[in-house]
């Protein structure tokens, strides 16, 4: 075998497993808050998980979304959504979104890192009594 061909089968084998992503563990169920406090301690902890985080600065923020700017150019840095969703009777869900633009895979991974979001986001809440 020649090195060439070495190469790109060892390459190839890269972008196969890069693209199996997906979780091989259950993520944590997304955070749900209710009331201003707790409401308000869980939307602070993503922000301050997203800047921490997330491969690019918040693009836009609001009181119930935010979005970090785009990946773009093959980056594996990741660019995040975060929406707070009315889930009925005074409760919002806490729904985030990690993705980027590399094909082989996102560093840190995406799915990993959305089960961290969730956890850390929802212990935030966790801490606020009402």
């Amino acid at each position: 075998m020649t090195t060439r061909r070495l190469i790109l089968i060892a390459a190839s084998a890269v972008v196969v497993s890069g693209c199996a992503t997906a979780p091989t563990t259950p993520i944590a169920p997304a955070p749900v808050c209710s009331g201003p406090a707790q409401c308000r301690a869980e939307w602070d902890a993503a922000r301050t998980f997203v800047i921490n985080h997330a491969g690019y600065k918040i693009q836009t923020y609001s009181r119930d979304f935010m979005q970090t700017y785009n990946a773009t150019n093959d980056s594996p840095s990741l660019a995040v959504i975060v929406n707070k969703q009315p889930d009925g009777a005074g409760r919002y869900k806490i729904v985030a979104s990690f993705a980027c633009d590399n094909f082989i895979g996102c560093v840190p991974n995406q799915w990993t890192t959305l089960d961290k979001f969730n956890r850390v986001v929802s212990a935030a809440g966790a801490q606020v009594t009402q």
